[in-house]
C-alpha cells in the first residue's frame, strides 16, 4: 500500500509506502519515483518530522540529482544508444524519417537497430521497449534455467513481466516473477538477484539460513546486495 503525500518547499513530495517486509524506514530516491520512503505496517506517521530532518542533507542532496539528471534528458526523449550491460552490449539507434505511418523496426548486424516511418518520440520508446522485452525474455530465459541447473534449486514457472518495485520475486509454488529491466544491469547483478530468487525456492524468509544459503553459490552477496540497492541507475527513464 502507497500514499503519495504533497510536500510544500519541506517536507518534499514523497511517496509513502508500508510493507509487511519492512522491519524499519528505508528511504530512497531516483528519478523514476521520486523520493519514497517504505516502512513497516504499523509505523507512526507522527514520527515522519524526526526523519526528514534526521534525513534533510541526504534527501536534498539526492533531489538535486534527480534534478540534474532529469534537466540532461529533457531535451532528448529517445535515446541514440541502448545498453544492454547484461549482455555487454551496446546498441546504435538511427531514426529514418518517413512517410509510412506504421514506423519500421530494423535490427542490423553491427547491434544497430533503425526505426523508420512518420517517426515520433512515443511510437519510437514503444518499439524500443518491445524489442528489449524479447530480448529480455530470452536472455532471462536461459540465464535462470542454466542457474538452476547450477544449484540444483529447481522451480516452477517463470514469467517475465515490468515491476515497479522489485526486480524479483518468488511465490510459495516455485514461481518466479523477474522484471524485464533486469536486462539493463551489469551481469554479475542480475546473476546475485536470479540466484536469491531461486534461494527462495527453499526458504521464503530473509533468515539467516536463507542467507547462508545464497553465500554458498554467491560469495559476493553482501556487496552484490548492497549495489542492488542503487540498481535503478542503470536503467533509463525511457524503459517502461
Amino acid at each position: 500500500m502507497s500514499d503519495l503525500i504533497v510536500g510544500g518547499e519541506w517536507p518534499p513530495t514523497y511517496t509513502l509506502k508500508k510493507s509487511p517486509r519492512a522491519k524499519h524506514v528505508k528511504l530512497k530516491a531516483t528519478a523514476r519515483h521520486g523520493l519514497e520512503l517504505i516502512v513497516p505496517l504499523r509505523f507512526n506517521t507522527k514520527n515522519l518530522p524526526e526523519i526528514f530532518e534526521i534525513n534533510k542533507d541526504w534527501i536534498k542532496k539526492q533531489l538535486a540529482k534527480i534534478q540534474t539528471q532529469l534537466a540532461l534528458k529533457c531535451d532528448k526523449k529517445i535515446p541514440e544508444t541502448v545498453e544492454l550491460l547484461s549482455l555487454n552490449q551496446r546498441w546504435q539507434v538511427y531514426y529514418l524519417q518517413g512517410k509510412n505511418k506504421k514506423c519500421k523496426f530494423v535490427v542490423r548486424p553491427q547491434q544497430e537497430l533503425v526505426i523508420c516511418g512518420e517517426i515520433s518520440d512515443e511510437q519510437s520508446i514503444l518499439l524500443l521497449n518491445k524489442w528489449i522485452r524479447e530480448e529480455a525474455k530470452k536472455y532471462l530465459t536461459l540465464r535462470l534455467n542454466y542457474i538452476s541447473q547450477q544449484t540444483q534449486l529447481s522451480f516452477n514457472n517463470l514469467v517475465i513481466r515490468s515491476q515497479q518495485t522489485r526486480w524479483g520475486s518468488c511465490s510459495s509454488t516455485k514461481n518466479i516473477n523477474l522484471n524485464y529491466k533486469l536486462i539493463f544491469l551489469p551481469a554479475h547483478l542480475v546473476d546475485h538477484i536470479l540466484i536469491h530468487e531461486l534461494c527462495h525456492t527453499k526458504n521464503m524468509n530473509h533468515s539467516a539460513k536463507f542467507w547462508r544459503l545464497v553465500s554458498t553459490y554467491d560469495p559476493l552477496w553482501k556487496e552484490n546486495n548492497r549495489e542492488v540497492r542503487l540498481a535503478e541507475k542503470y536503467v533509463p527513464l525511457w524503459a517502461e
